[in-house]
């Protein structure tokens, strides 16, 4: 990363943080983009900030790399959006190479295995805040297996910009997604039912419809 690049990066955060003050917190995703060096250099120049976290600086895949960014990073390091079960978490935890974890529910193994991940996390006091770029019904597994662990932090949510996201399932007239915050359904399952009709309005062309 070149130092014009480093500038520019820093200059977004700096925006961002001048526009919504300092109560708002604010995540940076890095998308594996850099080296070890790197991530440091760019870690450094955000601390003046208050980020919650930078997120996936490098890749995973190499837990004492990882560790060693997060172990010089003034700002906290998020990561483990692909990672795989709680094997694949193991060593990430056990290097202590991340401040939070970001498994996703349904990359990660579903909703049991994603708790046994916040369970083995919790015993070295790493909170979660799960991936989630999914439909209402992932959002929903995802707002479960988040509400029975004690180190959740706060759930991903992608979906603002998607005008009908929400009506592809019934929820008895309430938004899924209300000021940010979305309420624990008491129903059986997941808490909400598909809405089929609404689901066959937006099945990408081509695809067979539901049966």
């Amino acid at each position: 990363m070149g130092n014009e690049d480093l500038r520019y990066r820093v200059k977004l955060v700096e925006s961002v943080r001048e526009a919504v003050g300092g109560n708002i917190e604010i995540a940076f995703d890095c998308h594996w983009q850099y080296s070890v060096k790197d991530a440091i250099r760019l870690a450094d120049r955000l601390e003046p900030y208050d980020l919650l976290w930078l997120e996936d600086p490098i890749h995973s895949e190499n837990a004492k790399a990882m560790a060693k960014v997060s172990k010089r990073s003034p700002v906290p390091i998020c990561t483990g959006e692909h990672k795989v079960s709680r094997h694949g978490f193991r060593e990430l935890v056990e290097s202590q190479a991340a401040d939070v974890l970001s498994p996703d529910v349904q990359k990660a193994g579903g909703i049991s295995e994603t708790k046994k991940i916040a369970d083995y996390a919790d015993q070295y006091y790493i909170p979660l805040a799960p991936h989630n770029i999914a439909s209402p019904v992932g959002t929903m597994a995802a707002v479960q297996v988040s509400a029975t662990i004690p180190n959740f932090l706060l759930l991903e949510y992608h979906a603002n910009d998607i005008p009908w996201w929400g009506k592809l399932v019934k929820a008895k007239g309430r938004p899924v997604v209300k000021n940010g915050r979305i309420a624990l359904p008491t129903g059986p399952g997941l808490g909400i039912e598909l809405d089929e009709e609404e689901v066959q309005k937006h099945l990408k062309k081509g695809s067979k419809p539901l049966p």
